[in-house]
């Protein structure tokens, strides 16, 4: 419902006079947010940079090394200039959009430096190196875009950059075959680690950075999610039984513990300083039935069940979540998506569309039936409440 159509009903509640209404209407207009600027912006500091690019390209064999060196810091000290002066101007978002053009030409420079002098690296590391080099950006920034495309450039080239090391490969080798997908719940865990420090330490100062986190985070998790729910029937292999079978299960079971400890070692963080307990109902769930896993039988129809009930007791716990904390719209995209993967189930089970309908049917009855009698139960402990009073 947009303001105007509020501002009516509010009318005619009585809520607001006709001239609150009008001055909250004029306010509302003179402080409402260009929503397309800073894409609009962005796009146009892209297509400018593009441009630069296609012309140099068509003359880079003739442009010396010299030239190529002078012309891209003179064009980073103008941006670097003209973003130091928006912002000191207060206009965030020419400001925003100036240091996102500022940190792609720092990744170019890198590139053009590589190319010039002939430097060579390996997988991922000239992108680490401009993470790094960026960081302090990153922090100065008050937009989330930009924390939100370093996040993950960040993240896997630092795991890229420290695969190199004999002990961090070894490490992340033993993790793998610990069981299935505890790469991705170790990395979740971690992640979801620096989210809470920083969330906790720097709540007001990296409000946009935290913010970017927190999309990435839940991102990696649905996409986890889907992949143990519809993806565990299509990856299942031996290779974790034999780990545990020929003498090393100790580095599994330490694995395994340290893992526990640090999912217990997260509630209790949450718990002491008043954070949601849902992300650790969530990735307590994750570790759960990742080890379960490890004592299914290599069966299509166990596995499937396996996906559906990890789904479901995720999406359950996501329901209880809103309902305590009166979350509405959090309560209508669970309990969406909750009836969606019912019906994948029936596609799964049935795999005909008479029967899928059937089973629909008898469900849909089986919700109201529960909501009705939720709601005249509800409805009889306040009768019971009033009348004791």
């Amino acid at each position: 419902m947009n303001i105007s159509k509020k501002l009516e009903l509010w009318q005619a509640q009585n809520l607001i006079s006709a001239e609150q209404a009008k001055k909250i209407s004029i306010y509302e207009k003179e402080n409402r947010k260009p929503v397309l600027t800073l894409p609009l912006l962005a796009l146009g500091f892209f297509c400018i940079a593009l441009g630069i690019v296609s012309l140099i390209s068509a003359n880079w064999q003739i442009i010396s090394d010299s030239v190529k060196l002078g012309t891209d810091l003179i064009i980073m000290l103008g941006i670097g200039s003209a973003a130091f002066y928006y912002n000191a101007k207060g206009k965030d978002t020419i400001f925003e959009g100036l240091l996102l053009l500022f940190c792609l030409l720092v990744l170019a420079s890198i590139g053009l430096i590589s190319q010039i002098y002939q430097l060579q690296s390996y997988g991922l590391e000239a992108y680490f190196v401009w993470c790094i080099l960026i960081l302090p950006l990153v922090i100065l920034s008050r937009r989330s875009i930009l924390a939100l495309i370093w996040l993950p450039i960040f993240t896997a080239s630092s795991v890229d950059t420290l695969s190199a090391i004999p002990f961090f490969r070894e490490l992340l080798e033993i993790i793998e075959h610990t069981f299935p997908f505890a790469i991705s719940v170790c990395g979740i865990l971690v992640f979801a680690y620096v989210y809470r420090f920083i969330s906790y330490y720097f709540r007001t100062r990296l409000a946009p950075q935290i913010k970017a986190m927190k999309f990435w985070l839940g991102f990696d998790i649905v996409s986890l999610v889907v992949l143990m729910d519809f993806g565990a029937s299509n990856m299942f292999s031996g290779i974790f039984y034999d780990d545990i079978l020929n003498g090393d299960n100790y580095r599994s079971i330490l694995v395994i513990s340290c893992l526990i400890f640090a999912n217990i070692g997260f509630g209790y963080f949450s718990y002491k300083y008043n954070y949601s307990r849902l992300l650790t109902c969530v990735l307590s769930i994750l570790l759960g039935f990742s080890i379960i896993y490890m004592a299914l039988p290599d069966n299509r129809a166990v596995l499937d069940l396996w996906g559906f009930l990890l789904t479901m007791s995720i999406l359950s716990t996501v329901v209880a979540y809103a309902l305590i904390k009166n979350k509405i719209k959090i309560l209508n995209i669970a309990t969406a998506c909750m009836a969606i993967r019912l019906f994948f189930v029936y596609l799964q089970v049935f795999g005909s569309m008479v029967t899928t309908g059937i089973g629909l049917i008898v469900s849909g009855v089986l919700f109201l039936s529960l909501i009705y009698g939720w709601k005249k139960l509800h409805l009889n402990t306040m009768l019971i409440i009033k009348e004791s009073k």
